[in-house]
């Protein structure tokens, strides 16, 4: 609701808080991973000229957005089995969960579908692939008339389903879209895309044509909650030279980010991208 209000009266997430809360903790308010307490509430609808009835008659929340609610709660779950130990057996228990849903039958449809996507995609052999399943995803993007959150997420988590070059053309297509038309969370769900991509591209041996991706992620704006994100950016990037120059600096640096993702308790995740690294480190 605070956010939908500061976007009409565009204002940026430091004007809106205005020094009632600091930038960073109302950036967390707009997420839903910090409360807000009902004074500093009513001060920023004050200094915002906003009508506290109108603001707490609108923010009654209809049947629909509940089910939104758990949907994307759901789904939050997801992105945290993704990156960690026993994925399959944590995306099996996810959707049982999503089967007993209370929720309509078209949305418990779609969410079904992307988890059985994410399971599908823990399949390295290609003789095991749905490809009934993978067609039925690429058609649930296609479908959508344009790009939005959802969309952008879906195709974030699921770009093997393309070839590496029809996926530079989507990148190139989504960056001219969101020129047009921004989205909520646009920078974080195109450096996921990007770094996905990236990796497809070392795996195909692409190395000549990385570089214009690796020009837009440097481009994305880096705030704290993409660190993550800008490592692995420079993961790839100095993966990629040392394929090319074979100088050590460059695999000491891939070294010391997997070590970092260790130390910040990203350890499943920082397993994977070591056992990526010495598959791939030679061309």
């Amino acid at each position: 609701m605070l956010k939908e209000y500061r976007i009409k009266q565009n204002k940026n997430q430091k004007e809106f808080a205005a020094g009632i809360v600091s930038q960073s903790y109302y950036s967390k308010v707009e997420k839903n991973i910090h409360r807000i307490t009902v004074d500093d509430l009513l001060l920023l609808l004050t200094h915002n000229a906003i009508p506290v009835k109108n603001f707490f008659e609108k923010l009654e929340i209809d049947p629909h957005q509940q089910q939104l609610n758990q949907v994307n709660a759901l789904f939050e779950e997801v992105t945290r089995a993704n990156y960690a130990d026993n994925s399959l057996a944590r995306f099996k228990k996810i959707k049982e969960k999503a089967i007993n849903l209370d929720i309509e039958a078209d949305m418990k449809k779609k969410m079904l579908l992307i988890i059985d996507g994410f399971l599908e995609s823990e399949k390295d052999d290609p003789e095991t692939f749905d490809f009934n399943l993978r067609n039925k995803i690429k058609e649930e993007l296609f479908l959508m008339p344009e790009y939005d959150t959802y969309k952008l997420s879906v195709y974030a988590n699921f770009v093997d389903l393309y070839d590496f070059d029809s996926n530079r053309q989507i990148i190139k297509q989504i960056v001219k879209a969101l020129e047009k038309k921004k989205v909520e969370r646009q920078d974080e769900i195109l450096f996921a895309i990007i770094l996905n991509v990236l990796k497809q591209g070392v795996e195909e041996k692409k190395d000549s044509e990385l570089n214009e991706l690796i020009k837009i992620g440097h481009q994305i704006f880096v705030i704290p909650e993409f660190f993550m994100y800008r490592e692995t950016l420079t993961f790839y990037e100095e993966l990629i030279a040392y394929r090319t120059d074979k100088k050590e600096r460059h695999l000491k640096k891939c070294e010391l980010i997997l070590e970092s993702f260790e130390w910040g308790g990203m350890s499943a995740f920082g397993k994977g991208m070591l056992e990526f690294l010495n598959r791939y480190k030679e061309k």
